[in-house]
């Protein structure tokens, strides 16, 4: 599998808060444990449960803060997100993003729907959010708490069907943290060429340095 060069940093270049050699150490840690459970595990399921191969088309990691929301996502394209959220040692929200349109698609490889029959839209947000559940509350969050050993608790699987933009303001307004290591993956297959599928991962800055803190102790 070929991996493109990550974006590793904030809008300005910048992590964690500032230019200093262990600020970058954290973040690049913090980015390392993020690519493990999403490069190694989350599209280890992705291949198995969609029997296809997944190809990386990009990877980027960086600080984010509300501002960053306004300037730079998506206000104008619905796509359909499954959410997670995480809870316990840290906070954290898992999510699947696909292209509105895509999402019928991802539902009928899931299904193994060969007969042409019109799926309702009940049963792709069924069929979808599940395997956002499996992926992301199953191989991400366990290789996370394995990596770690940190206790983290998922919620049930919530979905939306809105722009990109307006998903991530509403999980931030939620969360009650002003700054976030925000990672986006973004896949495509070798065998269905037409799905694309994105796994981000947004995390409170407060907790993602809990995340690498017991490895800069002395």
């Amino acid at each position: 599998m070929s991996i493109p060069s990550s974006d590793v940093g904030d809008n300005n270049g910048n992590s964690m808060h500032g230019n200093a050699s262990a600020d970058d150490n954290k973040f690049n840690l913090v980015a390392n444990m993020i690519k493990f459970a999403i490069l190694n595990k989350c599209i280890d399921a992705i291949d198995k449960m969609l029997n296809d191969n997944a190809i990386i088309n990009s990877m980027s990691i960086r600080e984010i803060t509300m501002d960053d929301i306004y300037a730079t996502f998506d206000y104008n394209n619905n796509v359909f997100a499954v959410y997670i959220k995480g809870v316990g040692d840290l906070q954290l929200t898992l999510l699947l993003i696909i292209h509105s349109e895509d999402s019928k698609r991802l539902a009928e490889i899931i299904i193994g729907n060969a007969l042409g029959y019109e799926l309702s839209n009940e049963l792709v947000f069924s069929a979808v959010a599940e395997f956002g559940n499996i992926l992301l509350a199953g191989a991400f969050t366990n290789a996370l708490t394995n990596f770690t050993g940190f206790r983290i608790e998922c919620t049930a699987p919530g979905y939306a069907n809105d722009t990109l933009a307006s998903i991530l303001e509403y999980i931030i307004a939620d969360s009650g943290a002003l700054q976030f290591i925000y990672s986006e993956c973004k896949l495509s297959f070798k065998i269905n060429k037409d799905l694309n599928i994105t796994i981000s991962v947004l995390i409170p800055s407060d907790d993602a340095r809990k995340l690498v803190e017991p490895a800069f102790r002395s």
